[in-house]
Parts: C-alpha cells; structure tokens; sequence
C-alpha cells in the first residue's frame, strides 16, 4: 500500500509540472498544429512590466495592446485585432520625434492563426502611411508598400525571466521591392509572455526580458504635454 502511495505521489508530481510547463515548453510545440496568435501577443499580466536594453510595459483594452516604451506614457506602439488578423494600428513611439506619429492604411500585420512548422508571408504593395507632426497636423498619405512573414521557434530562449518559450518570429520588411540594407525589422513573442525583443537587420537588437519596474499607460495620441 506504501509503495502504490509513492507511485501515484510521483505521478501527479509529474503531471502537475507538464501542465505546468505546457505553454511554454517543447511539448507544446507538434509540427502542423495551429496556434492562436493572442496567445503569443498578450503577455500574463504578472510578468508586466519589464526592463533590459529599455523599459516597456503592457496595457491591454478591448481588442487592443500597446506597449509604452522607457516609461513615457507618449512613447508607444498599438497593435489591434479582430478573428482573422492582428493589425498595426499606430506607431507613437518614433526615436528622437517627440509626439510624431503613422498609420498605416491597410495595416495587417499577422494572421489570427499560424501553423507550426510553416512560415506564413503576405505582401501588401497598395499600402499608405500617413504621418502627424509634432503639432498633431495630419499629413498627405504617400505609398508605402511592405512585406511581412512569420514563423514559430520552439522553444527559443527569450532570456531574463522568461526563459525558454514557444517564439513567434515577425518579421517586417517596408518598401521591399526597393529595400535599404539593414532596413528588415524583427519582432519577438514569447507565449504567455508576449514581445520581448525587437531586432533590425543592420545589428540593432533590443530586448526586455527582465520583470520590473514603472507601470505606464498610454496618453491619447495628440496630448502634447508630459501627462503619463
């Protein structure tokens, strides 16, 4: 009887720690399955916010997540979504442009669905970007064709404190027909932790993989002040 009670001890030990790691370990990784895409984007709330080559954190609203970037509550990055895809919805975070932004008219930006072991692409050549200064002063639209392609990575190490995860790979390359080198952009979701690195071809690399510090919400996109 001693003995049975260590077998099944022993047993649910074990099966407690695969449930466990069933999200983010290799087991979860079958070539041909379909994963949901929100599974890799939005990251459980506990492992918000986060640091490393910057300070990034998480706000979830509706079918929406942004990302606020070096606790600037007007430094950010929206992305939305519906059941067939994720969309780009507005880039507010441009390097040394205070209060600049895009949109993008068609946006899409990855399938609501992807196949493990296949790499999924789409070219959208009828696309346009419209800029807004600094004055919150819409500009004309201008063509602005782009590629995008993706790919899951088992269990790719996402460092920090997220360790080992199943990994969407994004990959975002604008005007392709007429690329500048090192112009390829990559953007890297871990499951159940959501983007943790971004890298571009010309050797930038930034990752945030690291849990802590400042809590920071979006400010709306033409506040033109310090509020957040």
């Amino acid at each position: 009887m001693e003995e049975m009670k260590r077998v099944v001890f022993v047993l649910t030990v074990v099966l407690h720690v695969a449930c466990a790691n069933s999200a983010t370990g290799p087991s979860a990784s079958r070539v041909g399955a379909t994963v949901d895409v929100l599974d890799f984007l939005i990251g459980d709330k506990a492992l918000w916010p986060r640091f490393g080559d910057q300070s990034q954190d998480q706000n979830v609203d509706g079918g929406h997540v942004c990302w606020t970037k070096y606790t600037l509550g007007w430094m950010f990055e929206c992305w939305r979504w519906d059941d067939q895809w994720i969309y780009h919805e507005v880039d507010h975070g441009v390097d040394a442009q205070r209060w600049v932004y895009y949109t993008l008219s068609d946006g899409r930006w990855l399938p609501r669905h992807l196949t493990i072991g296949q790499v999924w692409s789409l070219d959208v050549p009828d696309n346009k970007v419209r800029w807004v200064n600094a004055d919150c002063e819409p500009q004309p639209e201008r063509l602005m064709p782009y590629r995008m392609s993706a790919h899951v990575e088992p269990a790719f190490d996402a460092g920090g404190d997220l360790g080992r995860r199943d990994t969407i790979v994004l990959e975002y390359q604008p005007d392709p027909e007429h690329a500048a080198p090192g112009t390829l952009e990559s953007f890297y979701l871990a499951r159940g932790a959501g983007w943790f690195m971004w890298t571009r071809s010309d050797g930038v690399r930034v990752a945030f993989s690291r849990v802590g510090g400042i809590a920071r919400k979006t400010t709306p996109w033409c506040a033109r002040d310090f509020t957040g």
